[in-house]
């Protein structure tokens, strides 16, 4: 690995780390899920991209109630 490449890994880990901090874990849930969907050869479809959409709009809305 690249220096750039670490460096990019680590930007990653620390703005995930913050959004669970500030929003609890759903937050990472979704981006955990939105990475694992990225990992494939082809990527997310569009219906995972809709849903991981709708799945963070939902939790926006549990942390507005809260």
């Amino acid at each position: 690995m690249t220096a750039a490449e670490i460096s990019a890994i680590l930007g990653i880990v620390g703005t995930v780390v913050s959004l669970a901090e500030k929003y609890g874990p759903e937050a990472y849930n979704t981006v955990l899920s939105a990475i694992e969907q990225s990992k494939s050869g082809t990527g997310p479809s569009d219906a995972d991209i809709a849903a991981i959409f709708a799945k963070c709009q939902a939790d926006n809305t549990a942390i507005q109630a809260s």
